[in-house]
């Protein structure tokens, strides 16, 4: 027995070690986001000022400041900002409600359970590519999920216990406040008053309310408090009623209006590999008792707290009109308890569904391999250029993989199998990340943090004309402030031409709208430097 859990606790620290650690400094900041925000704890860093955000020399009233303090930690502690220290924060945060997940699993039900969900949770794909970038959204999921995962746990211990996972609740999400504002609070409200009322616990949720409520304030208030008092109506127009009610509601503040079955097609890829056990579990159920299989799942409490958690956060980010990929990692954690019960369940008990659908992934991961081979014979030459440091990777990883998964499909070992795929995708994403990112920044983001880095050893200025806001710019330069011409503005250009010791950028599909008696300094793949 001790064996079989040192053998678990291997796998997932494996799992945890290849998918999130390795690597995690080898590639650059990516745009927009990740550059944007590491350089606003950059500039909080060397300024000092902890209450105030900026960015590109304006005020940045739009998120709270938590992950910028956390930024400015891991700065401090190992002296130095790159990508690295950047990023290390985020990835160890995300393991918060991880480990939180493998215990109360392990409470609730035993060991092997806790290990399937666990590895189920530390192998979604979207979950773990997005721990291991520098953007809010992450710390954002670690915080909010705790609380949840920590209210959940108040119905699993002794009586004794409760109230420290109460405050536990309110504290975490707090912290969520202040690392991404309103949701923080809204969501662990929506799951405790629901579920309160369907599990007839309303006392309890009021007997603990009290110095929970206190607890939150204590965290949230001072900040707020600080920041209204310095900018009065000016940070409530835009941190309240611009950022949070107006986004919420698909206001054109922000452009990422998306219909309301978004996050289900997001589902598709960002659940890798475990949605198609998902839908096909779903697909056998609704055919052999044509209804909902919901109340099967129910039958088993837990499952029933997790699957109504995943729903509140699933509709709470489908409601808005406003949607990013990013909004809906908050729902892997409990989506993984509810597939690590699927799981368990087709381990123990063959499924002909899960099986064929488990075997149709397979067969496309091998005839993605055998595709690769022949990609220089059908990718444009620029492109191939591109991916062909991903090819040799690609095919060496994949088709062994694949062809195991296959045998172990045909031979029924359905636990070797859970394993194997689980440690496929970590190796997949571990090695493969800096290799696609690599890729990713080849059309573009290279030119800019080229151009940056020459501004920087020449100590130079850098103005931009119709590029769109490029953050790589402002932190691979080290400058704080970046002119950004987003519209035609012919007097603008000839004057930003004209400018000593300046760099100016343009994409290369405008060079022809621009005047003839420029020249081009450099020329990369989408951007130019362009000279008089």
């Amino acid at each position: 027995m001790r064996k079989k859990i040192l053998q678990i606790y291997l796998i997932l620290l494996l799992a945890g070690i290849f998918g999130f650690f390795i690597f995690l400094g080898s590639y650059a900041l990516l745009d927009v986001d990740e550059t944007r925000y590491v350089h606003m704890a950059e500039q909080m860093f060397k300024t000092k000022d902890f209450m105030t955000l900026y960015l590109n020399g304006d005020y940045f009233f739009e998120k709270p400041p938590m992950f910028f303090w956390l930024e400015c930690f891991s700065f401090k502690i190992f002296g130095s900002i790159n990508e690295f220290t950047a990023r290390l924060p985020i990835v160890l945060l995300s393991f918060l409600p991880v480990s939180l997940l493998f215990d109360l699993c392990r409470r609730v039900k035993n060991i092997k359970f806790a290990f399937i969900c666990t590895l189920t949770l530390l192998t979604s794909f979207e979950y773990v590519i997005l721990s291991k970038i520098a953007i809010l959204d992450s710390v954002f999921t670690s915080f909010l999920t705790a609380s949840c995962l920590c209210y959940l746990y108040t119905f699993y211990v002794k009586n004794k216990n409760k109230k420290y996972f109460w405050y536990l609740t309110y504290i975490f999400s707090a912290l969520a406040i202040l690392t991404k504002g309103l949701p923080g609070i809204a969501i662990p409200v929506l799951l405790i008053g629901i579920t309160s009322f369907i599990f007839k616990t309303q006392k309890e949720s009021i007997k603990y309310s009290s110095l929970g409520i206190i607890l939150f304030l204590l965290i949230t208030l001072p900040w707020h408090i600080i920041m209204l008092k310095m900018y009065n109506s000016y940070f409530f127009e835009e941190y309240i009623y611009k950022h949070h009610i107006l986004r919420f509601l698909g206001s054109p503040v922000i452009d990422r209006t998306k219909p309301w079955y978004f996050y289900l097609e997001t589902l598709l890829w960002g659940f890798l590999p475990h949605i198609f056990v998902f839908i096909s579990y779903l697909a056998d159920k609704i055919r052999k008792t044509k209804a909902n299989p919901l109340p099967q799942l129910f039958a088993f409490k837990f499952l029933g707290y997790n699957i109504i958690t995943a729903l509140i956060i699933l509709v709470f980010f489908s409601i808005s009109k406003g949607k990013l990929a990013t909004y809906i990692l908050p729902l892997y954690p409990f989506l993984s308890v509810v597939t690590g019960f699927i799981w368990l369940e087709y381990i123990n008990k063959d499924n002909i569904f899960i099986k064929y659908a488990l075997l149709s992934f397979n067969i496309f991961i091998a005839a993605a391999t055998v595709a690769a081979c022949f990609a220089k014979l059908v990718l444009p030459s620029d492109i191939y250029c591109s991916f062909k440091p991903v090819q040799i990777t690609f095919i060496l990883l994949c088709m062994p993989f694949a062809v195991y998964n296959i045998f172990l499909i045909y031979k029924n070992y359905r636990l070797k199998l859970f394993i194997s795929l689980c440690f496929f995708t970590s190796l997949f994403i571990g090695i493969l990340t800096p290799v696609i990112y690599n890729f990713n920044y080849s059309f573009g983001q290279n030119d800019l943090m080229l151009y940056a880095k020459s501004a920087k050893d020449e100590n130079k200025t850098i103005s931009t004309y119709l590029t769109g806001k490029k953050y790589s710019l402002l932190f691979y330069s080290g400058l704080s402030y970046i002119d950004y011409k987003l519209e035609k503005d012919n007097k603008w250009f000839i004057k930003e031409l004209n400018k000593k010791n300046n760099i100016l950028i343009v994409r290369n599909k405008d060079l022809k709208n621009l005047p003839s008696n420029i020249k081009i300094a450099e020329k990369g793949r989408k951007y130019s430097v362009i000279e008089k």
